[in-house]
């Protein structure tokens, strides 16, 4: 998955850059209309692009009913604005499903468990993007809990659309270290 710009990869061509500039303007300034010139710009489109793809969206309610030529005011309120702007972001999804899967697959719990890596960073753009697992094991560790580790593995790979690695440390310092300061920690919270 490219988590660098996810609505370009999702909506291709034309539609993602619009809708990825759209949404970055709806969080940073909703309220003031932009210019075609502005919008080009920031979208990477030409205005005739712009304006098939505005009257899409115009239909879909998204923006304010305009004229041809005419500056585009977002409909701020406009249920489907806060999915998109989700899209964008995909951090604290990760973090949750990392969670989610590690709660499922890894019993008893890592004493340890944080995620590095273009994947978590957000600036994967390819499915060879990693995200890099950091685990300590439990003190009461079974001779199978490594099977759990891989499985866990092995879903969030499915589940995210990215290579996930993992690489085991002796003690939380010695992760702490492997980590580093980019690293987000999933456990302890």
């Amino acid at each position: 998955m490219n988590f660098r710009t996810p609505l370009s990869a999702l909506f291709p061509g034309t539609s993602g850059r619009l809708l990825t500039a759209l949404v970055d303007h709806h969080t940073a300034d909703p309220e003031r209309s932009l210019t075609l010139n502005e919008l080009s710009k920031a979208a990477a489109v030409t205005p005739t692009q712009l304006e098939a793809a505005l009257f899409r969206l115009g239909i879909l309610g998204l923006i304010a009913p305009r004229g041809k030529g005419e500056a585009v005011r977002l409909v701020v309120r406009h249920i489907a604005w806060d999915a998109l702007r989700q899209l964008t972001d995909l951090r604290d999804r990760i973090v949750d499903a990392v969670s989610e899967q590690a709660q499922a697959h890894l019993r008893p719990a890592p004493d340890f468990l944080a995620l590095n890596g273009p994947v978590i960073e957000g600036t994967a753009s390819h499915p060879a993007d990693v995200l890099e697992l950091i685990i300590v094991a439990p003190a009461a560790a079974t001779a199978d809990w490594e099977d759990g580790v891989t499985a866990l593995v092995a879903q969030l790979s499915r589940d995210l659309g990215n290579l996930v690695v993992h690489r085991s440390a002796h003690d939380t310092q010695e992760a702490e270290a492997m980590a580093g300061r980019s690293a987000v920690r999933v456990l302890p919270p």
